[in-house]
């Protein structure tokens, strides 16, 4: 066992009389709060090729539509695409991008890891209203009651994680797996809810509850969910008990949880990065939803001096990338795994959209249905590009098994369904009228 797979109860409970700061200061320390528990145990975990159980997943989303053509599509050939002065093509290995010399970032990022990254080209999201948009590209329908990716693959595994899917920034759709989705809030809203402190956020000051009287609450409800659980006859009512059980335990155990990590977060995507690795480590998330919107959050919506907004958010967002992976890669795996976080952790960058291939009179561009992805992480087609423009940058069509020639549009729908099949879920029962992209997959 490594003292990062400790149950954060094991942690906690020997802390109990701490005041709260003192505790959290104590259990930040890293290793020295395990060693200083006696807890440094040598590790013992599994071979670092993840199974279907041991993937963890990282969706990265960018608000508002970005232009592919400034670093995943290097169109420089297609005359039908206004490319920028000063950029040019890379190439590493069977990867081409778009390089530009003021965003080194971008660069830095390709090469260290270009070997462990597939590119998907040309992904049609059928639609150039960014709601619509953006429930296509998760969701695979523009229905808004179906779940996302991040918590199909959460829910599947959703009994051995408090929060399956745990969403930092960005959007989220639960649909029908709405008890295995949560939201950190963007002013620390579960933060406080778990502290107690947002009793103090009212208009009307009311002070929380001191701790003995809140441990004897926890203490009192739980006796009584237990024997609601045991009491029940009928089918509905043992179903609605042991939920409501279980939503108990897990909230309870939840709020340990914040002992042994911190849960708030900014805009800043190194700062997400940071939380994300704690909530996947600690086996409290399997999947983790980080969004990227920009300075401000103003967003990817570059309808007007598109070069320079989306340069400047490139930069940031590979930026953050750049720390997403150093925090995965400096992390030892989740749940017993014996390779690194990185080792078992999907990441996936996309955008509900992109842009026009064209400057508009304002030097912006519009929206456009035929987005690019960049998904890194075990399980892949590494270092490959899927999927294409054609001659007026539409999506290439090709064949969804083996990524070559064939006549089939690639859909949002398609890689979620790829997904799905990694971590060993049948897609049909989630995606209709495609099949899965397996050409992404190793």
């Amino acid at each position: 066992m490594h003292w990062k797979d400790l149950d954060p109860k094991r942690l906690a409970a020997p802390l109990a009389g701490l005041r709260e700061l003192d505790r959290r200061r104590f259990l930040q320390g890293s290793a020295l709060g395990a060693a200083g528990l006696g807890l440094g145990l040598p590790r013992v975990g599994r071979a670092a090729k993840p199974t279907a159980d041991d993937l963890r997943f990282v969706f990265v989303f960018a608000q508002g539509g970005w232009d592919v053509t400034r670093v995943y599509a290097p169109e420089f050939d297609n005359g039908s695409v206004d490319m920028e002065a000063a950029a040019e093509p890379a190439t590493l290995g069977d990867i081409t991008y778009v390089d530009h010399p003021d965003r080194p970032s971008v660069r830095a990022f390709f090469e260290a890891n270009h070997h462990r990254m597939a590119l998907v080209r040309g992904v049609l999201v059928r639609s150039i209203a960014h709601d619509i948009c953006t429930m296509l590209a998760m969701t695979g329908t523009s229905s808004g009651f179906d779940p996302d990716w991040p918590a199909i693959l959460a829910a599947a595994r959703g009994d051995r994680h408090t929060l399956p899917h745990l969403v930092l920034a960005g959007p989220s759709f639960p649909g029908e797996l709405v008890t295995s989705v949560a939201r950190t809030g963007q002013s620390g809203q579960l933060e406080a809810l778990l502290s107690g402190d947002i009793m103090e956020w009212n208009d009307q000051f009311v002070s929380k509850v001191p701790t003995p009287f809140e441990n004897a609450i926890d203490r009192y409800v739980q006796r009584r969910v237990a024997a609601r659980e045991q009491s029940t006859h009928s089918p509905v009512d043992q179903r609605l008990a042991r939920e409501y059980a279980e939503a108990t335990r897990a909230a309870a155990g939840l709020k340990d949880y914040r002992y042994v990590m911190d849960f708030s977060t900014s805009t800043d995507l190194g700062d997400q990065a940071a939380v994300a690795a704690d909530a996947l480590r600690l086996g409290l998330a399997r999947s983790v939803t980080l969004g990227f919107a920009g300075a401000g959050g103003l967003g990817w919506d570059s309808h007007a001096d598109n070069d320079n907004t989306q340069s400047q958010l490139f930069e940031a967002l590979f930026q953050g990338l750049t720390s997403l992976m150093a925090q995965l890669d400096g992390t030892p795996g989740a749940g017993g795994f014996a390779g690194s976080l990185a080792d078992q952790t999907v990441v996936v960058v996309l955008s509900e959209m992109a842009r026009t291939p064209q400057l508009n009179a304002t030097l912006g561009k519009d929206h456009w249905p035929y987005t690019s992805m960049m998904l890194l992480g075990p399980g892949l087609a590494h270092g490959r590009v899927i999927g294409g423009y054609d001659d007026v940058f539409g999506g290439a069509t090709v064949d969804l098994a083996s990524g070559g020639s064939g006549d089939t549009l690639i859909s949002a729908e398609a890689v979620g369904a790829a997904l799905l099949q990694l971590a060993d879920i049948d897609p049909a029962e989630w995606v209709s009228g495609t099949g899965p992209l397996t050409a992404v997959l190793s």
